[in-house]
């Protein structure tokens, strides 16, 4: 497999199609995809099928493109497949095997899905075939399609649910999920009436159609912290990036200034976990980046140069973190307009211009911005001068919060330095949130 007449066979990594649609998994593992970053030369090679199309070895191909590879090896045994649905099952039955297993969740979901189509199109996708593809018996196929409307609606339900915590349009999601828009709208608000439900009886028995709430941390079931120094020990985000903000923070942000469906805005959304925090807590979000983590088709690119978004929805709440000017320089880009290439002048102009900008778009709720202090030539407070340009826009501070670093921010020079100097070297972050 892989060799042609003595020969690798290698394709251009651009050339090699990514569909989302067949593609078996609820999301592509990010850690697994590091994990084979490091074993790039000895990775199997991918399938492909006629059109080019992956159907093994998703996380093997984002390996390759993230650490920059142009060319991959691939089988030269290339897969016949009729359509996007027999590509996903040719996809799960080479997954059988090898590879990162489908989740009890990503089985049942598929279960239905074929099962589904199997009755209304008798497409060959029998019980039968189908218990042996997901290594499941017969009985618990059973189990799982016994309800099947119920269950074929719960998942309809949960891409809806997950369409509008994006902050589409009821007549996108009427386009995309294939439903009139008046009939969108009712089902919002039966999920809405649910979710009120949950709230004021978290304990109450869920019918099946909305099983999929389980997996939702309601405001019921969250446990905040209590006192302003939030400290953490793991950072648990999937997605690494420089400058991650751990989950864990923005739910106690969410928490104490969002109730569920306001809508949540993060201009510099970098690893996501503004994004899965909203998931878990039932915010709707609107998250962007200059640039966006490829796996992450959830974060909008957009450069905050251009000012807010014409599509943005106006925000209950903001959270802002931006490059830390010059403790960022040149790691998001080398682009002299980057905020953090800019000089501190820049920095700070360009700062008070956005939040004018957001205080114009919002009508009510809160904006949080974290901020270090810079430890060059000599250490730069941010916190006070961003204090002084939201209360120059008439903003107040309800809340400052204390982010200790969970690791060593600096070399041996710099501390030697400090020490010679009798200064000293800066361990947190200023979380501070804003009221209008």
């Amino acid at each position: 497999m892989g060799i042609l007449g003595g020969f690798i066979v290698q394709k251009a990594i651009e050339d090699i199609v990514y569909n989302k649609d067949i593609y078996p998994r609820d999301k592509i593992d990010q850690s697994k995809v590091e994990e084979y970053k490091n074993y790039i030369g000895v990775l199997p090679e991918i399938e492909i099928n006629q059109n080019n199309e992956l159907i093994d070895g998703v996380h093997r191909f984002f390996a390759h493109k993230q650490a920059g590879q142009k060319f991959i090896r691939v089988s030269d045994d290339i897969i016949k497949t009729k359509n996007d649905l027999d590509a996903k099952l040719k996809s799960i039955e080479k997954n059988a095997t090898h590879g990162l297993p489908l989740n009890p969740k990503e089985k049942r979901n598929l279960v239905i899905e074929y099962y589904q189509a199997h009755l209304e199109q008798g497409n060959g996708f029998t019980p039968e075939r189908l218990q042996q593809t997901f290594s499941i018996p017969s009985s618990t196929f059973s189990d799982w399609t016994k309800n099947l409307n119920e269950e074929y609606e719960s998942k309809r339900l949960e891409n809806i649910l997950d369409l509008h915590l994006q902050c589409h349009t009821q007549q996108q999601i009427a386009e995309y999920i294939g439903l009139p828009r008046g009939t969108i709208a009712n089902k919002i608000i039966e999920i809405d009436e649910k979710c009120n439900d949950l709230l004021k009886n978290p304990d109450s028995e869920l019918p099946t159609k909305f099983g999929f709430l389980a997996e939702k941390t309601l405001d019921c079931s969250f446990e905040p912290k209590l006192y302003n120094l939030w400290n953490t020990t793991t950072n648990n985000n999937e997605y690494k990036h420089f400058g991650n903000f751990p989950i864990e923070f923005m739910q106690n942000l969410l928490y104490y200034y969002t109730e569920p469906f306001d809508v949540v805005y993060d201009p510099f959304a970098g690893g996501g976990s503004t994004i899965d925090a909203c998931k878990k807590m039932l915010r709707k979000y609107y998250a962007s980046d200059l640039h966006p983590i490829e796996l992450r088709d959830d974060i909008k690119q957009w450069d905050v140069h251009n000012g807010l978004p014409s599509d943005l929805p106006r925000p209950d709440f903001v959270f802002l973190d931006p490059p830390y000017w010059k403790q960022a320089e040149n790691k998001y880009s080398e682009s002299k307009k980057d905020l953090s290439n800019i000089s501190l002048e820049e920095f700070y102009q360009y700062l008070e211009s956005f939040i004018r900008e957001l205080r114009k778009k919002m009508n009510g709720g809160h904006i949080a911005f974290v901020i270090s202090a810079t430890q060059k030539e000599k250490r730069v407070d941010h916190a006070f001068d961003i204090y002084e340009i939201f209360k120059k826009l008439k903003y107040d501070l309800v809340e400052r919060i204390i982010l200790p670093y969970s690791t060593q921010q600096y070399n041996g020079t710099q501390v030697k330095k400090t020490k010679e100097n009798k200064t000293m070297l800066n361990l947190y972050r200023d979380l501070m949130i804003f009221k209008k």
